[in-house]
C-alpha cells in the first residue's frame, strides 16, 4: 500500500520506488563533524531519492505517533532554551547522556513501534510488506542514521514510553525532567536525591529491551547551584536565569569589533547574525548591553541582515 501511495503522491513509478527501497542503505554519503566535547561524529547524508521517501514517511506516519512533552529537541516550539529554562530554578542538577543514541535505535524497535500503533496508521500501514518498507527506508543497515531527515522524529516517537514513565515519576517526586535528544536532565530543590535517580535509571534501562540504550557513564554530571551548571551549552545562573557564559560573550564582542573595522569574513558574519538572535532568546540583557556599547543601529543592523545565500 505504501508503495502505491508514494507513487501516486510523488509521481514516481512503482518500480523506481521499489528499486530505491531495496538499495536504500547504500544510497548515502558519509562525512564527519567535530564534536564540541572532542572526537568526531559520523553523519550519513541520504541521496535525494532516499531523502524524499524519508520525508514522506516522517509526515505521513511518524508525525501521527505520540511524542511526550518532555522531549525538547526536534519539535515545534521546543529549543535548547526551553530545555535549559525548565531547570533554572532548581538547586541540584544531573545530566545523563546516552551512548551512541541514534545507532542504538534499530529496525526492530521501529517495527515494534509501528505494530503498537497499527490503529493510528491503518490508512497507510497494512501488512508486513509495508512494515519492512518503512524500516528499509528510514534505517541504514538496520540502524537509525544520523543525518536522515526522518531520524529525529522517529527517535522522539521511540522514546515516548521512556519519557512518559520518567516524566510522571519525576513529577510525583518533585523533580524536573526533560530530554534533548540523547541528553537527559533531572533537577530538584532537594538535596541528596539525584544519585538515587541515577541508580533507578540504570535499573530501568537494563530492564528495557526496546530500545536498548546505555548510559555514557563518563558524561554523567551531578552539580549544584554552588558550582557552574550548564545545560545544552546554556549557563544556569545563581539568580535562576539563563546566560550565554563569559567565554561566549567575549567571543561575540570580538566579532563585533572585527565587523566594525571590516575584518570579519562573510561566513563569520553570517554566524554572528544568527547568534545575536539566539542571544536575545537566552539573555536579552546582554544584547541590550551590546547596543549601549556599539550603538543600537549596529546591533539591530547585524541581527536583521539576511543570511548569506549558498551556491
Amino acid at each position: 500500500m505504501i508503495t502505491t501511495l508514494i507513487s501516486e503522491e510523488l509521481g514516481l513509478e512503482p518500480e523506481a520506488v521499489s528499486l530505491i527501497v531495496r538499495s536504500a542503505s547504500y544510497r548515502y554519503k558519509d562525512y564527519t563533524v567535530s564534536k564540541r566535547t572532542g572526537g568526531v561524529r559520523l553523519i550519513s547524508q541520504p541521496t535525494p531519492q532516499v531523502k524524499v521517501l524519508q520525508i514522506w514517511l516522517a509526515r505521513k506516519i511518524f508525525r501521527l505517533l505520540p511524542i511526550h512533552a518532555a522531549a525538547a529537541a526536534y519539535m515545534r516550539h521546543c529549543s535548547i532554551v526551553r530545555h535549559a529554562a525548565l531547570h533554572s530554578r532548581n538547586n541540584f542538577l544531573m545530566k545523563v547522556d546516552f551512548r551512541d543514541f541514534f545507532p542504538s535505535l534499530k529496525g526492530e524497535d521501529i517495527l515494534q513501534l509501528l505494530q503498537e500503533n497499527r490503529g493510528r496508521l491503518a490508512h497507510v500501514v497494512n501488512d508486513e510488506n509495508d512494515l519492512n518498507f518503512v524500516r528499509s527506508v528510514v534505517c541504514r543497515h538496520n540502524r537509525l542514521p544520523i543525518g536522515a531527515p526522518s531520524s529525529p522524529i522517529i527517535s522522539n516517537a521511540l522514546m515516548y514510553d521512556f519519557d512518559l514513565k520518567w516524566a510522571n515519576w519525576c513529577q510525583e517526586n518533585e523533580i524536573a525532567y526533560s530530554r534533548y535528544a540523547d541528553d537527559l536532565c533531572f533537577s530538584t530543590r532537594r538535596a541528596n536525591v539525584l544519585r538515587e535517580v541515577l541508580d533507578l535509571l540504570r535499573v530501568d534501562l537494563e530492564a528495557r529491551t526496546s530500545p536498548k540504550l546505555h548510559i555514557n557513564e563518563g558524561k554523567t554530571v551531578l552539580t549544584s547551584r554552588k558550582r557552574k551548571r550548564i545545560v545544552t551549552g546554556i549557563v544556569l545562573t545563581p539568580q535562576n536565569g539563563l546566560s550565554l557564559g563569559r567565554k561566549n560573550k567575549r567571543k561575540i564582542r570580538g566579532m563585533i569589533h572585527k565587523f566594525l573595522v571590516n575584518k570579519l569574513d562573510e561566513k563569520t558574519r553570517s554566524y554572528l547574525t544568527g547568534y545575536l538572535s539566539f542571544a536575545r532568546s537566552v539573555e536579552p540583557s546582554f544584547v541590550e548591553s551590546l547596543k549601549r556599547k556599539f550603538t543600537p543601529e549596529t546591533i539591530d543592523g547585524l541581527r536583521n541582515m539576511p543570511p548569506i545565500e549558498r551556491s
